[in-house]
């Protein structure tokens, strides 16, 4: 089957329709968390993905608009985005958002978190070194995740780290258009973020994992970021996070 993984959509609908549009026919989507907070329209977001066979899991923005978390832990600009969302959630949604867990497993294959498996809510796994210490927390092939907005993906490989009773971990970041043979190894793969990009590359970010050809193809499409802009500039949403959109940081 042929699913679309999706990340941190932060509650961009411009953004998450040209992943959609890109994507084209799909079995359903796999998304990794942070479906609302920082953007203009998680109603409509929420609405969007549900209209598709979906498994998702919370993200930390999601948690934090639902009062999961203390909004402390946050910078001032995503307090005041999450405040604004807390707002608007209708009730359906924020009673579908709160149905979801930080941490769940697909099939036998595929185990979703949003940070890492380890810590689900905050950990950023930016390093090899960081992803070692993951690859004992899930027990399928495969663990997607999101939460840095970077497109990335670790490869468990044979053998110890040295001193360590943790595995070898290789970090290969992905071009836009890449194939990546799932074949052999343990893999934990960030798709990068649909609605808030941060690898300096402002398009949406997506990939697609089919597990009968055991493939995922890492994904990037341009979308209208002047609209979104617009809607948060007349939501009264922080002017940084409005900014930010343009150059994909």
């Amino acid at each position: 089957m042929r699913f679309g993984l999706i990340s941190d959509i932060h509650s961009n609908l411009a953004a998450l329709e040209a992943v959609l549009k890109d994507l084209g026919k799909v079995d359903g989507l796999l998304c990794v968390g942070d479906i609302v907070g920082y953007g203009p329209q998680p109603n409509e977001v929420i609405e969007r993905i549900r209209e598709y066979e979906l498994f998702t899991i919370l993200g930390n923005h999601d948690m934090a608009v639902l009062g999961l978390l203390e909004l402390q832990e946050f910078n001032h600009d995503a307090i005041e985005a999450n405040l604004w969302t807390r707002e608007k959630l209708t009730k359906e949604n924020w009673e579908w958002l709160e149905s979801l867990k930080t941490k769940a497993k697909f099939d036998e294959n595929v185990t979703l978190a949003h940070g890492s498996p380890l810590e689900p809510v905050w950990e950023y796994l930016t390093t090899p070194h960081a992803a070692s210490r993951n690859f004992p927390e899930f027990d399928t092939p495969l663990c997607f995740v999101g939460h840095t907005h970077l497109p990335r993906l670790f490869r468990m490989l044979d053998g110890k780290r040295p001193g360590t009773n943790l595995p070898k971990v290789e970090m290969h970041i992905p071009d836009p258009g890449q194939t990546i043979i799932i074949g052999f190894g343990r893999l934990i793969l960030n798709p990068g973020s649909v609605g808030q990009p941060r690898d300096g590359d402002s398009r949406a970010s997506y990939a697609i994992y089919d597990d009968v050809e055991e493939t995922i193809v890492f994904k990037r499409v341009a979308y209208d970021i002047k609209r979104t802009q617009q809607l948060m500039q007349d939501q009264g949403l922080p002017q940084r996070l409005l900014m930010r959109l343009d150059y994909g940081l």
